[in-house]
């Protein structure tokens, strides 16, 4: 019985604090009121106030909340295909992405509202999505292993993705699938010519000689015998 009253107030901590966040994508956060939040919530000031003690903590709540969830999901993909390992993680973190704007626009514009210590939290678990990221992109395409920039490479497809807020809409022409799609054709497309760029470029040193801009390579002038 004790598991079950439990179970139902975790719930409802995340109903709340998944309706405050939504508040604070339309309004500002630091002009939203626990009033304001508990009218978005449907619920008496009195029972907001027993779930949570101030707005921070709402925000910290939902933003470690989605974070995790997004950390467990990017590591379930990597557990769980067989090849094809960025391509699964970009389908299932589109998937996610497409009702989760409100969670975004926290995560850019509110996060420095939070006590360092929660700020620090929420940015651990992120570094930990780039390096599921960045183990995914390694598993399809050992080549770049030990390539230089290759976390700003990973940062650029999560850039892609996580502003896609702005400008994109599930329930708008391009679907779900259809945006996966596309990003998986950039990407991979994208990658497969770096590793074609970066083994020419390995061959050129091992070779003496130095990499064009093509991916051709001439004789350096210091290799010259």
């Amino acid at each position: 019985m004790a598991k079950i009253r439990r179970a139902s107030f975790d719930s409802q901590r995340d109903r709340l604090a998944d309706q405050a966040v939504r508040l604070f994508a339309v309004s500002d956060y630091a002009s939203a009121s626990m009033a304001a939040i508990a009218g978005q919530c449907a619920v008496s000031k009195a029972t907001l106030y027993h779930y949570f003690d101030a707005k921070d903590d709402l925000l910290f709540h939902a933003l470690e909340r989605y974070t995790l969830d997004l950390e467990s999901l990017a590591q379930q993909c990597l557990m769980a295909s067989q090849g094809g390992y960025l391509e699964h993680l970009i389908r299932q973190f589109v998937n996610a992405y497409a009702d989760a704007a409100h969670h975004h626009k926290a995560l850019i514009h509110d996060v420095h509202h939070l006590a360092q210590v929660q700020r620090e939290r929420i940015r651990g678990i992120e570094r930990q999505i780039v390096g599921h990221f960045q183990a995914a992109i390694l598993k399809d395409f050992p080549g770049l292993d030990g390539c230089p920039h290759l976390g700003a490479t990973t940062m650029s497809l999560l850039g892609m993705l996580n502003f896609s807020f702005t400008w994109w809409r599930s329930d708008g022409p391009m679907s779900r699938e259809a945006f996966a799609a596309e990003l998986i054709t950039l990407w991979q497309g994208a990658l497969a010519a770096k590793v074609s760029i970066v083994m020419s470029e390995r061959q050129s040193l091992a070779d003496g000689t130095e990499p064009l801009a093509d991916g051709t390579a001439h004789v350096a002038f210091g290799a010259v015998r």
